[in-house]
């Protein structure tokens, strides 16, 4: 045990905490609420350390770790994160929340963050449970609490779960994005009505890609005609749309099976289907020969060629003027086949536009030119003594901060201890086959 920790167990009660406040909300209603849930943790915990303070020496506020809108089923908190890695650099030595399900209400996480805090020499204090940590009886009831704060989690879960379910069953919406065509009706939760204007558009949409065979063809021939989305969105989703069809959110409408009156949902990893409860808009016959047309499409393979050319950087490459992704193409010019890097998400975004929106230059680079200029730099930068030490150290930073690595490293050694025995199992399988051919 490391004399930090040793340390931890002789605290007095006059001890000077450097003290974290760490506050947490589950939902965006709460989070958004400037008077709400938020600030409510933070007073109480901050009238705790004032209390405290005017009875002894007790601590001083270093800092208040919030992740709003964040479930504590896991330790994939941004603030969570930052307020451990301040525990291991000694940075804060006790760590209080309003109540113990704040930080986690997940048992197995809480056991690994407890054992790295206490050999850190950091104490936890929650105001409503009221325990001591310093004491074997005292640990006992912080686990009894964080049992029954799983536990509630769980059950939670469960009857939402259940809840959903059955609403699916019915043929109820239940959120996400209202698709194209319809729209929520205030007065009766889960049901949807027809938007005539937008309704007209899908059907529309469904006509062009019968017709013109591809949805390349038939999302340019719609943007040409004047057909348009709405921007905005009704339900989730967090993301405006782009106000004109593409390839994939032309396939996304076509593969919808909402539009005839069919809610498709998942439970306990099987999809269901039930019939909706609202109107189809897409009649049945013109949906299933949509779908196998898109089926046919996507079986269609390419020949494969042995002239591809290969693409060093595709994906890892970034515009420095918007940040996208660039990525490996090919085209045939005077002088023969040439590779280039192109704006892959903005290249696509424009296939179907007769005027483009895309204005980066430029707008491709050819891959003769920037393959040897990236080859060179890393050639460089391997011989560069002090930057590896610089990327040595914070890839070690990061491994030794990430909260899930102890796991990893208990499970890459359980694996690693059942190769042996997998091996001996297999030998003992030859060898009993191969007995029993000779035999025969």
């Amino acid at each position: 045990m490391s004399k930090k920790a040793l340390h931890y167990k002789s605290l007095s009660k006059t001890q000077s905490f450097k003290i974290a406040l760490y506050i947490r909300v589950s939902t965006e209603e709460q989070a958004e609420n400037p008077e709400g849930s938020i600030r409510n943790q933070e007073d109480r915990l901050r009238q705790a350390v004032e209390y405290k303070n005017r009875m002894g020496t007790f601590g001083e506020i270093k800092g208040v770790y919030v992740d709003a809108g964040i479930s504590a089923k896991n330790m994939k908190r941004p603030k969570l994160i930052e307020l451990l890695r301040a525990v291991r650099t000694g940075e804060i030595d006790l760590i209080m929340v309003t109540e113990i399900s704040r930080l986690s209400r997940n048992i197995k996480d809480f056991i690994e963050m407890w054992d790295m805090m206490r050999a850190h020499g950091c104490r936890f204090s929650s105001l409503r449970e009221d325990f001591d940590t310093t004491t074997a009886a005292g640990e006992m009831v912080l686990f009894q609490m964080m049992n029954l704060a799983q536990f509630e989690r769980k059950q939670t879960s469960e009857r939402v779960e259940a809840n959903v379910a059955a609403r699916a069953a019915r043929g109820l919406y239940n959120g996400g994005t209202v698709p194209v065509g319809y729209r929520t009706i205030p007065d009766r939760r889960g049901f949807l009505e027809v938007d005539e204007e937008m309704a007209a558009t899908v059907r529309t949409a469904f006509t062009a890609f019968l017709r013109e065979g591809s949805l390349a063809a038939a999302a340019t021939w719609l943007n040409s005609n004047g057909y348009t989305l709405k921007r905005e969105t009704e339900g989730g989703g967090n993301f405006r749309r782009m106000g004109f069809f593409t390839i994939d959110n032309l396939q996304k409408m076509i593969r919808n099976q909402a539009y005839i009156g069919r809610k498709i949902y998942s439970h306990r990893g099987e999809m269901k289907e039930a019939k909706a409860v609202w109107p189809a808009i897409v009649d049945e016959v013109s949906f299933r020969r949509a779908d196998q047309m898109l089926e046919s499409n996507f079986r269609r393979l390419k020949p494969h060629k042995d002239g591809k050319m290969p693409y060093l950087f595709s994906g890892l490459v970034h515009c420095k003027k918007c940040g996208s992704v660039m990525v490996g193409k090919s085209a045939h010019g005077c002088n023969g086949k040439f590779g280039y890097y192109e704006h892959a998400w903005a290249t696509k975004r424009d296939s179907t536009l007769s005027k483009k929106l895309f204005h980066c230059d430029p707008h491709r680079v050819p891959s003769k030119k920037l393959e040897p200029f990236v080859v060179e730099k890393i050639n460089e930068f391997m011989v560069d003594e002090r930057l590896a030490k610089r990327i040595f150290a914070k890839v070690r930073e990061h491994y030794e901060s990430n909260p899930g690595r102890k796991e990893m490293e208990r499970l890459n050694s359980k694996i690693m201890g059942l190769n042996p025995s997998f091996q001996k199992r297999f030998r003992q399988v030859q060898s009993i086959n191969s007995s029993r051919v000779f035999r025969a």
